[in-house]
């Protein structure tokens, strides 16, 4: 991944609903409020993956939410996960909003694997009280 790229990642929010609560994760920094949904939850990992615009090439409102629908299909028949929806956005606001998933209890292989099966080139990856990283795929 070239490094405007890679920038453009680290400069992005990536946020998910429980309930209510929206809980934001930022590349580089522990998150208080994922690892109490960690504990609730009795997990220690998370993955932010979505399925939209294949190595970053846009496509229509359309054919991402489709693309997200088959993806949520397939979190949907997983076990012992727990799934959120939410979006990445840029905080320039350059790229429109993806639809995403965090996915509390994936293995960091199978959350490769997806990303790697939608054409991403990257996904979110955080730990229990661990700073949330960028994972090339």
């Amino acid at each position: 991944m070239d490094k405007e790229l890679l920038n453009n990642y680290k400069n992005t929010d990536y946020w998910f609903a429980v309930g209510k609560k929206t809980i934001t994760l930022t590349i580089g920094q522990k998150n208080n409020d994922f690892d109490r949904l960690c504990e609730r939850f009795d997990q220690t990992t998370g993955t932010f993956i979505t399925a939209c615009n294949p190595q970053s090439q846009l496509l229509t409102k359309s054919e991402n939410k489709i693309r997200n629908e088959q993806l949520a299909t397939l979190l949907e028949q997983m076990t012992e996960i727990h799934c959120f929806s939410g979006e990445g956005q840029d905080r320039d606001k350059q790229w429109p909003p993806e639809a995403s998933f965090m996915v509390l209890g994936l293995k960091k292989k199978t959350a490769i694997d997806l990303a790697r099966e939608y054409q991403q080139n990257a996904l979110v990856w955080i730990e229990y009280q661990q700073a949330a990283v960028l994972i090339d795929v």
